[in-house]
């Protein structure tokens, strides 16, 4: 552990908050399982090492942590008659998960839950949970300790730095975050105000479930308003760029300002949109991008989104940047799976930094257009992407192109290109030709060709048991767009007839896909 000696007898934790959580869950389960075999002074004798007096004579907890506060304390540390209901984070989810792991754990080991009365075991055993339960705290409390304390938190964080670079890596938000609170110094006693932005920070991103995701976060905002790094060089970066208090304010203010951008581009479901076409456009946009799990363009839209709240660029701008992205990224990406060697991502890089340089619209949309040049440069050709359109297919034992299909699919709808602001759950895959048709190859069954897009209820009611005619019949009648979806009067489910349909939908999505 590295600490430093904040006010006696308090100690400010560098390095080891982990492991002493750890410790501390395990010795509060321990604790807990006492309590539930009737043994309130073994309870009480552990509960020592995790809550104690003061100098004043009012009880504290050993592990004070402000992130995980208060679920942590009450739900955790707390003897058992001062527990309370509390909401619960994603953090605090992991601590109560962390928790029911060892409680659990304990059981197997100690057999807690086989008894039913303390009375069961008036003299413990070697092998009585009593006794196992002993001897495990004991270990736990016989731990070596490496202690080593600094006079102040530069001295603490500068050996931490040290035996970080010649130990494990730790994470990049936990080497940003200590360079950055090591050289803000907080000025109120009463307020840790860099603590609390940075908290503030972690907290946008729990928030919407994703509280792993702060290092890729940090990582594509450098690369979008810095330089292009990789990962390994970006702890680098930014310790050349945080010289002083300065820049180190100016980078935590960054954060947050881009960290609840990158948080709309995580999670766009999680926040409300302006209800019109333009922000249904740049939401819907950001979903697909997502579904294509690709990450390579997040440096760019990163700074379109930021340039957008800025007032740089226009909301027109923003969708039709974010569309013609889209665009790309399904041929190059979804389609065709299309390997990079890295000069997309400093592509985007490269323009992402030119952009959240510029000041004035002009000079964006020039960056912009260079950009989508660019990608455009890097399409393949049609040929290739039919065949590896031909090749979609989805059926009950294959479905790890459903995504790809629903997308394809919705851009066959009237009045929707890409920009459909559709429910993607809602919807269902209808099969024309049905799964259960024996006399067909699975690959027409499954093929795009065969394939359309309808509600629940209509595909597992009313088409159910039909056979193909019967089903155009039905959807024709109900106003479907079967024209638009390439289904034309004398479509009638042959092999020809599908393959067909299926090139037509490669050829029309190409075509409205240029970037």
């Amino acid at each position: 552990m590295v600490v430093y000696q904040d006010n006696k007898p308090y100690f400010g934790i560098v390095d080891g908050q982990q492991r002493l959580t750890t410790i501390t869950l395990i010795l509060s389960a321990i604790r807990d399982a006492f309590i539930k075999l009737g043994e309130q002074d073994l309870a009480r004798g552990v509960h020592q090492y995790v809550e104690q007096p003061n100098i004043d004579n009012i009880n504290e907890f050993v592990l004070h942590s402000e992130t995980s506060f208060p679920y942590l304390q009450n739900h955790i540390q707390s003897y058992a008659e001062q527990k309370i209901d509390l909401d619960v984070g994603t953090e605090e989810t992991k601590l109560k998960n962390a928790y029911e792991i060892i409680s659990r754990n304990l059981e197997k080991y100690a057999g807690c839950g086989l008894l039913q009365s303390p009375q069961l075991e008036l003299v413990p055993t070697d092998s009585s949970p009593i006794t196992k339960l002993k001897i495990l705290r004991d270990k736990v409390l016989s731990l070596k300790l490496v202690f080593i304390q600094l006079d102040n938190e530069d001295d603490a964080y500068l050996i931490f730095e040290t035996l970080n670079a010649r130990g494990r890596d730790l994470k990049s938000s936990d080497l940003v975050k200590n360079l950055l609170l090591k050289t803000i110094k907080n000025t109120n006693v009463n307020i840790d105000t860099p603590k609390e932005a940075w908290v503030n920070l972690v907290n946008k991103f729990d928030d919407i479930g994703e509280i792993d995701a702060v290092d890729n976060f940090i990582l594509h905002y450098w690369i979008s308003k810095h330089s292009y790094c990789s990962e390994k060089e970006l702890f680098s970066k930014v310790k050349e760029y945080v010289q002083c208090k300065d820049t180190a304010q100016i980078l935590l203010a960054d954060f947050n300002f881009y960290g609840l951008l990158y948080c709309k581009m995580l999670n766009p479901d999680f926040f409300t949109w302006d209800n019109n076409r333009g922000n249904k456009v740049v939401k819907t946009t950001l979903l697909t991008l997502n579904r294509f799990k690709v990450k390579q363009q997040s440096s760019f839209v990163l700074a379109l989104l930021a340039s957008f709240e800025n007032k740089i660029i226009t909301l027109n701008n923003l969708q039709n940047a974010l569309q013609k992205i889209e665009h790309f990224h399904f041929i190059f990406n979804a389609i065709t799976s299309q390997r990079s060697s890295g000069h997309i991502v400093t592509t985007y890089s490269k323009n992402a930094v030119l952009l959240s340089n510029a000041k004035d619209a002009n000079v964006a949309n020039k960056i912009i257009k260079d950009l989508l040049e660019a990608l455009s440069r890097k399409l393949p050709h049609y040929d290739e992407f039919e065949v590896k359109f031909m090749e979609l297919m989805f059926t009950k034992s294959r479905s790890k192109d459903r995504n790809v299909i629903k997308y394809c699919l919705s851009r066959l709808m009237p009045n929707t290109s890409a920009c459909l602001d559709i429910n993607y759950d809602s919807l269902t895959i209808e099969h024309l030709i049905s799964q259960s048709d024996s006399n067909r190859d699975i690959e027409e069954i499954g093929s795009i060709g065969n394939l359309l897009l309808v509600d629940q209820v209509t595909n597992s009611e009313v088409l159910k048991n039909k056979v193909i005619t019967e089903k155009l019949i039905h959807l024709k009648a109900e106003n479907y767009p079967l024209e638009q979806s390439f289904i034309p009067e004398n479509f009638f489910g042959s092999p020809e007839d599908i393959e067909q349909r299926a090139k037509n939908i490669a050829r029309y999505l190409f075509q409205k896909s240029k970037v």
